[in-house]
């Protein structure tokens, strides 16, 4: 509609502009035979205006493009800003929601092994109480120094799980056997800190001390091509601890719970974790993992201090 009223407004504008050329002309020369050109004079006024009118369309429209464009880039720049301020808050509410994952595992663990300190004292054993209390100082010392942000060596991550084992052996000596399977190619390989402990406290709270017999643990390491494989299983309790063993299937607790959250923030969609009984006896966790294994790698040395 727009550019029909500009062609209308042109045509008129066109004739009238044409009218007053030759009339002015005649006036001037004396010429007045000249209203048989007037088709020539009109389309001559005709292109003249459409073509002033073409140049004035465009720097008009060239300026509004311009000025919407602005606008565009600051409309722009202002959701970049609230984006850019949304992800800054979803990172850290995710950064506190492991921290919390995190820090949960510590209070957890500590009551646990508190009460069997206290049991330890109230049956009078003394020395073992007081190796349970240096060697929870220790574990607990490794637990602060280690970022739940940043993900460690496997390799650490073993060591202090078999830390809180030497806690639990002083309680349950030759009835607790570890079995370490880690394959070689994975002792670098980062995963978060603590991952491993509640697994394997949950096999020492449902599968060993039910069991007046004791059992083994056994904690596994594998790569599959880009992934990587980590096994917690146990041996399961006896028959008469059937019941035990049903709560160790089923329990929500902490620990696989905590593990489970923990890598739904830290590998989202990326990973899979699998808790079912054996078909012996006892129960098996399968975490798969992306493998990550950094360039430059370091290893402890031999008497390092944990």
């Amino acid at each position: 509609m727009r550019t029909v009223i500009y062609l209308l407004a042109v045509a008129v504008i066109s004739g009238i502009w044409t009218l007053v050329r030759m009339e002015a002309y005649i006036r001037l020369s004396g010429e007045h035979s000249i209203w048989s050109e007037f088709g020539g004079w009109y389309y001559a006024s005709l292109f003249v205006f459409l073509f002033w009118s073409a140049l004035y369309c465009g720097v008009k429209y060239h300026l509004l493009l311009q000025v919407e464009h602005r606008k565009m880039l600051e409309v722009a720049a202002v959701n970049e800003h609230e984006q850019l301020r949304r992800l800054q808050a979803e990172a850290i509410a995710s950064e506190a929601q492991l921290k919390m994952l995190r820090y949960q595992l510590n209070p957890h663990f500590l009551f646990n092994t508190l009460n069997s300190i206290n049991a330890l004292i109230r049956f009078e054993q003394a020395d073992e109480a007081g190796q349970m209390v240096i060697r929870l100082s220790d574990f607990l010392r490794l637990s602060l120094k280690e970022d739940p942000m940043q993900k460690i060596a496997l390799e650490r991550e073993i060591e202090a799980v078999l830390l809180y084992l030497e806690i639990e052996k002083t309680r349950f000596a030759d009835r607790l056997i570890v079995d370490l399977s880690i394959d070689e190619q994975t002792r670098n390989a980062q995963v978060p800190s603590m991952l491993l402990q509640p697994l394997v406290e949950n096999s020492v709270k449902y599968a060993i001390a039910p069991n007046e017999l004791g059992g083994t643990i056994a904690i596994s390491a594998q790569h599959a091509g880009s992934r990587l494989i980590l096994e917690v299983t146990d041996t399961g309790c006896s028959s008469r601890f059937s019941d035990t063993l049903e709560c160790h299937f089923t329990s929500t607790g902490v620990g696989v719970k905590n593990v489970r959250e923990r890598l739904c923030n830290l590998y989202p969609q990326n990973f899979h974790i699998e808790q079912c009984k054996k078909t012996d006896s006892g129960m098996l966790v399968r975490i798969d993992i992306p493998l990550e294994i950094p360039t430059h790698t370091t290893h402890l040395t031999q008497g390092e201090t944990l």
